[in-house]
């Protein structure tokens, strides 16, 4: 089955490379790290077609498939950030303040991928 064109982000061309994106989403609170169970992250450049969103378990684990038989990957190209949205797609929570900016705006986060990444996404209450 032929791959569909490769997507670009400004001058780069990403690759379809059988890689995985995952972790856990969660808030701070005064027992530590808790949860967020149902957290939506979307990743724009995830999956053979793009455009792929994961619910995070009881847990608040997340994951995107790196299986390419099965239509997972992540499209990259090496030293370009990968971005994600999470912040505002989770209606009772949001980014906590001092995040980097980001050129995608609020709700964004960018994760450098190389091979199999591990990325944990801390979120606050509004």
């Amino acid at each position: 089955m032929p791959l569909p064109p490769a997507p670009g982000f400004g001058a780069a061309t990403l690759t379809l490379k059988g890689v995985s994106l995952s972790g856990v989403v969660y808030e701070l609170t005064p027992t530590g790290r808790t949860p967020i169970a149902g957290a939506i992250v979307y990743c724009e450049p995830c999956g053979e077609e793009t455009h792929t969103f994961a619910t995070a378990d009881d847990n608040g684990f997340y994951h995107f498939s790196g299986d390419r038989a099965r239509g997972g990957g992540v499209w990259v190209a090496a030293g370009v950030p990968t971005p994600i949205a999470v912040g505002y797609y989770n209606k009772d929570f949001q980014d906590p303040p001092g995040l980097p900016a980001v050129r995608q705006g609020p709700g964004w986060r960018e994760v450098l991928i190389d091979g199999d990444t591990i990325f944990d996404i801390e979120l606050v209450r509004r």
